[in-house]
């Protein structure tokens, strides 16, 4: 009797493998923004993964590119129509806080690693 592995345990199976296989100090210099928007049901929200492991954020510099980088990944994220409707303005805005919100705590955690503190 041949046993039939599920595709779904087959792919949680090799996301966890990557994972540990994956050195902690590469995950430690990113920071994940996620979005809030409207989806159906068991959808996945949108996230963007910023690298800041390449800048010294011990330096006004660094925490400053930090702040652009973020700041381009919620944009991109929390995207609306150029002449949006009030509606859209409102989602956009819902939706740039949510990021910042999830985002500012990971970006302190660097500062203050990179600082010593």
């Amino acid at each position: 009797m041949t046993q039939h592995r599920n595709p779904l345990v087959s792919l949680v199976i090799g996301a966890v493998v990557l994972a540990l296989a994956n050195p902690a100090s590469a995950q430690d210099s990113d920071i994940v923004v996620t979005g809030k928007g409207k989806a159906p049901a068991g959808a996945e929200l949108v996230t963007r993964k910023v690298s800041v492991g390449d800048l010294d954020l011990a330096t006004p510099e660094g925490e400053q590119e930090m702040e652009q980088r973020v700041d381009a990944a919620v944009k991109q994220i929390c995207w609306s129509h150029p002449k949006p409707a009030r509606w859209q303005v409102r989602q956009r805005e819902a939706c740039s806080k949510f990021a910042w919100d999830g985002a500012r705590p990971q970006m302190n955690s660097l500062l203050e690693r990179a600082r010593g503190n």
